[in-house]
């Protein structure tokens, strides 16, 4: 593949597929920030939907040339600073990501979001936002200041959007919380932000957290699988979670958080009869921001499998390579499985 390859990112056809689901219901996933183990910065994620996202894992060289089309003749052109392994829904959605300086972007559903009043800056496809941030930014700080120059823009497809938070990690720990709530942008950035789930805002949801124990409430950890319930599951959770002795130690404690807010096939009858709220968890990653390395598991396979990002050419001669996520057969370290995809 040639050093700049233009690209133009095939929103139209993802954005329909997302606003037909939209309509139906919501995504139901999960963001846990394991930062205060003393071994390695760990980010645990779940993706959560009624049918497969045809997930990718795919490897982003530098110097990729990318389009947002936003279709208000207000798009902008950039190359990928940095290179990036990330999962891929749809065809081209980046749902979740590291990139090569320990960056991690979680990009998940939330019912609430009322986009910005849009003004002249470029847009960014809200498909496209995660991409983004991994593509440019190598902190937490960089990110939230650099997004202040775009504009996320809902992709629409008759007449419907696609509503979406983003959660932002770095290597040192620090952590952003970016959602769109009555028409402005809140960041809540600090490394205290560490759990996220769906609706309601976040907001909302640290101060429903109080009501329960460990928080200085009364309640009981609760055992269903609505977004509430899974957010203070996991906030608990991870607040008892001992020092790790070592940096497996650290990453299996992220994913034992992170099963208990997965959510099982045939969930259904479990929480107050939502519908959305009882869909599969499809898949999990795990981010070591700290050494750099990213993990996968599928909920259709036992294996648990890795890509060491220290060992990947991300120059900018290197090629886009990609590998199916759902693969079965994928364990342990794979950094050497992925295909080139020209």
């Amino acid at each position: 593949m040639a050093n700049k390859v233009a690209r133009v990112m095939a929103v139209g056809l993802v954005a329909a597929f997302f606003a037909t689901t939209a309509a139906d219901g919501a995504s139901a996933c999960s963001r846990i920030l394991s930062n205060t183990n003393g071994q390695a910065n760990v980010v645990a994620r779940t993706m959560d939907l009624y049918r497969s996202d045809d997930a990718k894992m795919v490897v982003y060289p530098r110097g990729l040339e990318r389009v947002s089309k936003t279709g208000d003749g207000k798009s902008f052109n950039w190359a990928s600073k940095l290179g990036s392994v990330a999962v891929t829904s749809f065809g081209s959605a980046t749902s979740d990501g590291m990139n090569e300086k320990g960056l991690v972007a979680n990009l998940l559903y939330l019912g609430d979001t009322r986009y910005e009043q849009r003004d002249g800056r470029p847009g960014l496809s809200n498909l496209l936002w995660a991409q983004y941030v991994l593509d440019n930014f190598a902190s937490v700080k960089e990110a939230v200041e650099g997004l202040k120059d775009v504009q996320i823009v809902p992709v629409a497809h008759d007449g419907k959007q696609w509503p979406l938070h983003l959660a932002i990690s770095d290597a040192e720990g620090d952590s952003a919380i970016v959602e769109f709530v009555d028409g402005r942008m809140a960041v809540h950035q600090g490394k205290e932000f560490t759990v996220m789930t769906n609706e309601p805002p976040l907001e909302t949801q640290l101060n429903n957290v109080r009501n329960y124990k460990l928080f200085g409430g009364t309640k009981p950890m609760p055992g269903d699988i609505d977004p509430q319930s899974r957010f203070i599951r996991a906030a608990s959770y991870l607040k008892t979670l001992p020092p790790a002795r070592s940096v497996p130690e650290a990453i299996a404690g992220a994913q034992s958080i992170a099963r208990t807010v997965a959510v099982p096939p045939g969930a259904k009858d479990t929480s107050g009869g939502v519908a959305e709220d009882a869909w599969p968890t499809l898949w999990f990653t795990l981010a070591d921001s700290t050494n750099k390395t990213y993990f996968f598991h599928s909920a259709s396979s036992p294996n648990l499998y890795w890509v060491d990002l220290a060992k990947i050419d991300f120059g900018s001669k290197a090629s886009e390579r990609a590998i199916d996520a759902y693969d079965w057969a994928l364990a342990g370290d794979i950094t050497q499985r992925f295909t080139n995809t020209d």
